[in-house]
């Protein structure tokens, strides 16, 4: 979900050098699973650094994996459920408890519980530097969340009129998520700027419901649905209602989606694909670039979810998910289908690295942006 431009430079030669996305032999798969854990999902991935939830004797508990490591690392925190859902530089969110939950941080080990204090419920889905962003349950509703690292810094970014609210990322260039106006009734893609009055509400003319998952450099992710029970659409926004863009149209390849990462061209999420096909996929920027990764995968997994995805320095774009295992059996031999953290991760070639040169040359005094 994180870039720079050089990154997306990287990965846009990448893509140009030759292959196409979507050829598998480019492609290569880590079971994050390890060998002790029961079960794991991986939410989200920031560099080498992915982040999500294992289970060690039946029950999940908030995880890591370091540095490409196949063995997740169980974080700290109090006895019960919890889940890891964002990391950005070094910082880790998500929430403890189960029945009712607690929005909290991981920084540098020291786990920070974000709950405020006339907070019944919350959960933290995302971190940026400082900041984090989630919801929290107070007067009655679910209520859009903004904090800078404890729990009396909560900024309740709620829209007036608002039924109920939530973020579910966040840049430098924003926070989205999604807005009900009423209750019932359907969810609107929304974007905000760190205050309540700054939401923009992002729903499609002619559309039933919405949501907005992801953020990248001023871009929103998430889907749209223009008929009720009817298949959503993996979409795309720049700010603004009127720029929706359609990921999957008619006529394919793809026949339902939605994304629930991006990073700067690179989208992930779900798709069903016209072959019948369908799952983890990942999209860069078009209709025609989906690609199912869960193609990659053996016959044994009949279930796969990508949630994240990351380009680094190198251009090296990781993405993060689960697989379901319906062919895994514990070693006395007992039948335990199970949920297995994947990355799928995509080197670019060395080739590429002439066209960038050339790329880069093309660039001479263009001042370039900053890191987000």
């Amino acid at each position: 979900m994180r870039t720079s431009t050089l990154s997306v430079l990287f990965a846009t030669v990448a893509l140009a050098g030759g292959a196409s996305a979507g050829e598998p032999y480019r492609w290569s798969v880590m079971n994050l699973n390890g060998d002790s854990a029961l079960g794991s999902i991986a939410w989200d991935v920031d560099d080498s650094t992915a982040v999500g939830q294992a289970a060690w004797d039946g029950q999940y508990t908030a995880a890591k994996w370091v540095a490409g490591s196949g063995q997740p690392q169980a974080l700290a925190s109090p006895p019960g459920f919890a889940r890891a859902l964002g990391v950005h530089s070094g910082s880790i969110v998500g929430f403890t408890g189960f029945a009712i939950s607690r929005a909290v941080v991981w920084t540098g080990g020291t786990l920070t519980d974000l709950n405020p204090a006339d907070g019944l419920d919350s959960t933290a889905n995302a971190v940026w530097h400082s900041n984090q962003v989630g919801s929290v349950f107070r007067a009655g509703s679910n209520h859009a969340a903004l904090w800078a690292g404890s729990a009396g810094s909560f900024v309740d970014l709620h829209p007036l009129g608002a039924a109920d609210s939530g973020i579910s990322d966040i840049d430098g260039s924003g926070q989205a998520g999604t807005v009900y106006w009423t209750q019932p009734g359907a969810m609107h893609a929304a974007l905000w700027h760190g205050t309540a009055d700054s939401v923009v509400d992002l729903h499609p003319a002619g559309a039933y419901a919405s949501q907005a998952q992801a953020i990248s450099n001023g871009r929103q992710g998430g889907y749209a649905q223009f008929v009720r029970d009817g298949p959503s659409h993996a979409a795309l926004w720049s700010a603004t209602a009127e720029s929706f863009f359609d990921l999957t149209p008619s006529g394919g390849p793809t026949v339902a989606g939605a994304i629930y990462g991006m990073d700067g061209d690179v989208q992930v999420g779900q798709a069903g694909f016209l072959d019948g096909s369908g799952g983890a996929t990942v999209w860069f920027g078009t209709p025609e670039s989906a690609f199912f990764l869960g193609s990659l995968l053996s016959a044994d997994y009949t279930e796969t979810w990508a949630y994240a995805v990351d380009i680094d320095k190198f251009g090296t774009i990781r993405v993060v998910g689960y697989a379901y295992n319906n062919n895994y059996y514990l070693p006395d031999g007992t039948y335990y289908p199970r949920n297995e953290a994947m990355m799928w991760v995509l080197v670019p070639e060395p080739s590429s690295l002439f066209a960038l040169a050339a790329g880069l040359a093309g660039l001479a005094g263009v001042r370039p942006r900053r890191r987000r």
